[in-house]
């Protein structure tokens, strides 16, 4: 699926450092697209409008048209971002050059729904990877992936290879890559004790 919105690109007539500071100083980022065998392109875009399209939820798996001179739309996904060590603004921007009909590979950010049953025991949820890596139709690309953990009892675990993908997708992060496990505590261990204990028991016929 692809983003509706679409970025604005202007050509960088001088590379350097300098040029790249006084660009930002002016509210631009500069940016590299590559990808497909392209020459790369060196460009600007707008902070602004840029920060407004990240707010709507984009990942690295969002595939978006950006507006290239010359060329027009180009679809691109996200490869890598640069932010300011201390600020933390965007300093720079990579856009990868995607085919809607060809397959890439990108890692996909996951989220976890819900709340498992033994968190409301007292045990406690360890977050593993928080991205797996697929393969998959830059078309069918999911911006996420959506785990469902409400079901998750104390012991239990999640791995890669127990993430639903979309179809055709292929999983390239390892299978027992670990994503997400319930360690009990003290507390959870008596509350399930408790739980069991005032359980109705079957009599003897």
């Amino acid at each position: 699926m692809i983003a509706e919105t679409v970025i604005d690109v202007q050509a960088r007539q001088k590379l350097g450092s300098n040029e790249a500071r006084r660009h930002r100083r002016a509210g631009a980022i500069p940016v590299n697209v590559y990808g497909r065998k392209q020459p790369s392109f060196n460009g600007l875009v707008d902070r602004k409008a840029f920060a407004a399209f990240v707010r709507t939820g984009v990942s690295r798996a969002t595939v978006f048209n950006i507006r290239l001179p010359e060329e027009g739309l180009v679809p691109v996904i996200i490869r890598e971002v640069q932010t300011h060590p201390v600020r933390g603004s965007i300093e720079h921007l990579d856009f990868f050059r995607v085919a809607l009909d060809e397959s890439v590979k990108t890692p996909v950010p996951l989220r976890l729904q819900g709340e498992p049953l033994g968190v409301r025991q007292g045990a406690v949820l360890q977050r593993g990877a928080r991205t797996l890596t697929i393969k998959c139709l830059a078309s069918q690309l999911p911006k996420e992936l959506v785990v469902n953990i409400a079901d998750l009892k104390i012991g239990e675990r999640i791995y890669a290879r127990d993430v639903a993908l979309p179809e055709g997708a292929q999983l390239l992060s390892p299978p027992t890559q670990l994503l997400a496990s319930l360690v009990g505590t003290r507390a959870s261990a008596e509350a399930t004790a408790t739980a069991a204990g005032d359980a109705p028991k079957k009599g003897k016929k």
